[in-house]
């Protein structure tokens, strides 16, 4: 029940407190670690006795029993059960008031690994139900239903996915410190699960209600950083269109914060063809300077006033009409016209989009 590295991290702890050599002996009386690396592997008769009697067993002598020396011998028990026995090996009047005490860093090892084991196997499952939903592959209704009752999710209630991609390009920040920070928070959520999808992205799958309730704490994700885009919201067996959502939004804007549903002329662009962005792009703000492109951000920002504009770009009113008709002889668009302002206010945000 108990593996060599586990035995080993066990005896090792033991010793670091009480300073003796210690033994941990399986059932069936062998050494499978020890802090004496000389008797590992050796059989030991009286940690074999210790362990069919469930008795605390002491040696006296190095002489009388197979393998074995002075010492104390204590037989484990875990989940009702004897998995070995610990061997502090010393003159036992000595070494066994560290006998209560090795089990007790026993049962707190093995806890630890159980509360380990117990987490990854929850971790395994979310991602198998997320990812399963989010590929709208196939999964049985009734593991669904005790899946939702576990996690106390209604299966009729509208979820959302939410994808999130940790912000460490190069890869030279530490991806461990950034992914226990992403983990930190999600954890805080309820009414949701999510997955860890390799190498730096996460999907979150949550019902509507709580992701309006828990914005803010999804927002702490960006100051990772993490991108975190929002898919629409679906029902379960729908999720993946809302994942398809989020994956729309990823793509679609540079802001860390993104929802599919404040999404306008991006969902436009989503479906056009590589040929026809790049035919409308050359025919509009390809003509222009970057410096050009500012200007017009500012002047369209500025709800096309002549005044704010000019007073935002630090330059005369007469100097900014200057500029949007020399903008006008380049690509044939006049900005002041509500009809060509809109075509420019379009193909800067397709470019925008292309930049991300």
């Amino acid at each position: 029940m108990i593996g060599q590295s586990t035995a080993q991290q066990i005896v090792n702890a033991v010793r670091d407190v009480c300073g003796y050599d210690i033994n941990y002996i399986s059932t069936e009386g062998v050494i499978i670690a020890s802090t004496d690396e000389k008797r590992i592997g050796d059989f030991h008769e009286i940690g074999y006795r210790a362990a069919q009697t469930g008795e605390t067993l002491d040696v006296y002598d190095n002489y009388t029993y197979a393998g074995a020396q002075k010492g104390v011998n204590i037989p484990f028990r875990h989940h009702g059960t004897t998995v070995g026995v610990i061997g502090i090996t010393g003159e036992p009047d000595e070494v066994r008031r560290y006998a209560q005490l090795a089990l007790r860093i026993m049962r707190l090892l093995l806890r630890e690994r159980d509360l380990d084991a117990s987490r990854e196997l929850k971790r395994a499952e979310f991602s198998y139900v997320a990812r399963t939903l989010v590929q709208n592959g196939s999964i049985s209704h009734e593991y669904l239903q005790e899946f939702l009752k576990q996690k106390d999710l209604d299966y009729q209630e509208r979820y959302q996915a939410v994808l999130i991609s940790l912000q460490n390009p190069d890869r030279t920040g530490n991806i461990s410190v950034m992914e226990n920070a992403a983990e930190a928070v999600l954890s805080r959520l309820h009414h949701s699960f999510y997955a860890y999808e390799y190498p730096d992205h996460y999907i979150l799958i949550i019902s509507e209600s709580a992701y309006q309730e828990q914005k803010s704490v999804i927002r702490e994700l960006t100051e990772i950083p993490a991108k975190v885009c929002a898919g629409s919201a679906h029902r379960l067996m729908h999720v993946s269109r809302s994942y398809e959502d989020a994956q729309l939004a990823m793509k679609s804007r540079n802001d860390l914060f993104v929802e599919f549903d404040s999404l306008y002329t991006e969902l436009l662009f989503s479906d056009l063809s590589y040929h026809v962005r790049e035919l409308f792009l050359n025919k509009t703000v390809r003509k222009l300077s970057e410096a050009d492109i500012k200007l017009l951000k500012v002047y369209y920002d500025s709800q096309m006033s002549l005044k704010t504009a000019s007073e935002q770009l630090f330059i005369h009113k007469n100097t900014l009409q200057y500029r949007l008709e020399r903008i006008h002889r380049l690509c044939g668009l006049d900005p002041r016209n509500i009809q060509d302002a809109s075509v420019l206010i379009t193909a800067m945000r397709l470019a925008d989009t292309l930049e991300a």
